[in-house]
């Protein structure tokens, strides 16, 4: 199989369905299959289906308010499904337990919308904190070398010591995103990546 990228859209709209099969000869890391999701009165997907490949970059466009957030809360067990299949990495969501679904989440990347910073830390120590709970072996240089790696790559190694409270907007995002590749997930899940940023950033 290629090394290339691998990119594809779909469009989340005013009908609340999409349907997009990939063939079965390739990993699947993500599987949805006829899922209904509502709050209250308000429909969110109807029979909505699809498959994401390893290696796949997978763009889901829409309005606000369409269910894109949503999608993707799903997809890391943030949220329910009403009725359906969704699978993650092989693993159902349907009636999986706490500690499955802890360790599942491992091996996923989530970016929030707002960053979800800790206050009361500061840049070093929020990307720590994932490191240090979850990985009690590392040494003190080992973590210091991740923290300092991830920063660099997203261009905000100067933004070390610095309070959340202290970060411009685009320097939130680029900065989450960090946190979330520190753990070198599996799957990674961005919710709006480029919101806030500057087109050569985005780039």
């Amino acid at each position: 199989m290629s090394n290339s990228i691998k990119l594809r859209f779909i469009t989340v709209n005013s009908s609340k369905q999409f349907t997009y099969f990939q063939s079965t000869i390739m990993n699947k890391v993500i599987e949805i299959e006829h899922l209904f999701k509502s709050f209250g009165d308000r429909d969110i997907f109807i029979d909505a289906s699809i498959d994401i490949l390893k290696g796949e970059n997978l763009l889901v466009l829409g309005r606000s308010g369409t269910g894109k957030s949503v999608l993707i809360k799903i997809i890391a067990g943030l949220l329910t499904a009403v009725k359906g299949k969704v699978s993650v990495l092989s693993q159902s969501l349907i009636n999986i337990s706490k500690k499955e679904l802890n360790a599942l989440r491992l091996k996923i990347g989530f970016s929030f919308q707002s960053s979800a910073f800790y206050d009361n830390m500061t840049v070093q120590e929020n990307l720590e904190f994932p490191l240090v709970r979850n990985n009690k072996s590392m040494t003190r240089k080992e973590i210091d070398k991740a923290v300092h790696g991830v920063l660099d790559s997203v261009c905000s190694l100067h933004a070390l010591t610095q309070m959340p409270s202290e970060l411009s907007g685009g320097q939130k995002k680029r900065i989450g995103i960090a946190r979330t590749l520190i753990m070198n997930p599996e799957i990674m899940l961005y919710d709006e990546p480029t919101a806030g940023l500057d087109p050569i950033t985005c780039v």
